[in-house]
């Protein structure tokens, strides 16, 4: 028997030969089973559900949370659409739909209202906190959520009691819905990017919104149902108070799940201190597993580090040409950034060629010199050395140093003019 090919899909598809057997002169297809139980050939359904719901090349296609994540994902989003259910009810109800007092004009008025600010609210928002929704893309994710869900709760507490303030009511809730549309959208595009591996954006973008219409569809109608076995307000804010915690706690676990590579503030300092301490680095599992996606930071400096700041900073805080080459001249001719101290901040001030990797230089600098304010003039070769050994630790663990996740203005200077 003459072997031509061994096949496999994936690395979790089923092994195949193509032999040409001893006593024939084709070529034969031959399934390699071993000992375990081919599910794909198994299971007409099982194949189908997975190209339909799945990214292509699944499960090497995608990050290794990849699974973890959609779990939990699918689950909140479950619970999003109950609450979105039962929410929908009481607002028609508040607008007055089935009475006689409430004509279409004044339902339509109040409709377009609540959708205007909704409108504004996305805007203001968007300029707002747009940059920020990058750098802390777990928080933001977990914060819309919480925000929906407050903002559902406004619907289903607060409208019925107040149906002659329905209009304020319904525009405030509209309001923070519209916050929410802002950061869970952008949001859900940086994991998607993450996820993403093979830069399948596209694919993993559009899956995972089948995964998501799917649920919702399902839930709508576990949603329809439960209404039809509510009959009272305490049973209803029962109901509502039930989901509503399942649904926070699955986002909790979703964000928890994502094991991002990428340095942002938060988890730079965590594997800072690490490294500082014991000359260790974290692996970005350990990393992510300490950083908080509630509130605050893990670790913290005892100045806050502003990079690409306008050198007018600068020359406000010292004013001495003097002084401020003095500064200047404590730092390699061929480094990229510059590091001056102020009453409010560390001011960080990158040069125009400066790339990704010298503002995470850069910042490794600014942490060093709050720990011992004199390192960058006397061991500033001591600190050169202790960089080139972090991002060799780095890299070795697994993050990805050519990308930051750091909040970087957009000033840029040349001093060696």
């Amino acid at each position: 028997m003459k072997i031509h090919f061994r096949e496999q899909y994936g690395t979790k598809g089923e092994e195949i030969l193509y032999v040409t057997p001893a006593d024939q002169s084709n070529i034969v297809r031959v399934p390699l089973r071993g000992d375990k139980l081919v599910i794909q050939e198994k299971f007409l359904l099982f194949r189908v559900l997975q190209s339909v719901f799945l990214p292509k090349g699944y499960p090497d296609s995608v990050s290794e949370d990849y699974v973890a994540y959609q779990i939990w994902d699918t689950l909140q989003a479950f619970c999003s659409t109950i609450c979105g259910t039962l929410c929908t009810h009481a607002i028609l109800k508040g607008l007055g739909v089935g009475s006689d007092n409430v004509n279409a004009y004044s339902a339509t008025v109040t409709w377009i209202l609540k959708e205007g600010s909704g409108h504004v609210g996305r805007i203001i928002f968007a300029w707002w906190q747009g940059s920020q929704l990058d750098v802390d893309s777990k928080k933001w994710r977990l914060r819309a959520d919480f925000l929906n869900d407050l903002a559902m709760g406004i619907e289903i507490y607060v409208l019925p009691k107040y149906p002659h303030f329905s209009t304020q009511i319904l525009c405030c809730s509209t309001l923070l819905k519209a916050v929410v549309g802002v950061a869970g959208g952008a949001t859900r595009a940086a994991l998607t990017q993450h996820h993403a591996v093979r830069g399948n954006l596209a694919d993993v973008a559009s899956k995972d919104s089948s995964q998501e219409t799917c649920v919702n569809l399902v839930a709508s109608f576990v949603g329809l149902y439960l209404l039809t076995l509510i009959k009272s307000q305490a049973m209803l804010y029962t109901v509502f108070y039930i989901v509503v915690t399942l649904h926070l706690y699955a986002n909790l676990k979703a964000v928890r799940a994502v094991c991002l590579r990428t340095f942002n503030e938060s988890r730079y300092l965590i594997a800072l201190e690490e490294f500082f301490r014991s000359s260790r680095m974290l692996t970005p599992d350990q990393v992510n597993k300490m950083e908080r996606v509630t509130v605050g930071q893990t670790v913290s400096v005892s100045l806050n580090i502003r990079l690409g700041l306008s050198v007018k900073h600068l020359i406000d805080e010292y004013k001495s040409s003097s002084v401020i080459e003095n500064i200047v001249s404590s730092f390699d001719p061929h480094e990229r950034f510059i590091i001056a101290e102020s009453k409010k901040h560390l001011g960080v001030y990158l040069h125009f060629d400066t790339r990704a990797q010298d503002v995470l230089k850069a910042y490794f600098f600014a942490v060093s010199y709050l720990q011992d304010r004199n390192q960058i003039k006397e061991k500033y070769w001591d600190i050169q050395g202790k960089w080139q050994e972090f991002l060799n630790l780095a890299q070795k663990e697994g993050w990805l140093v050519n990308h930051h996740l750091l909040l970087v203005d957009e000033y840029r200077l040349d001093w060696k003019v």
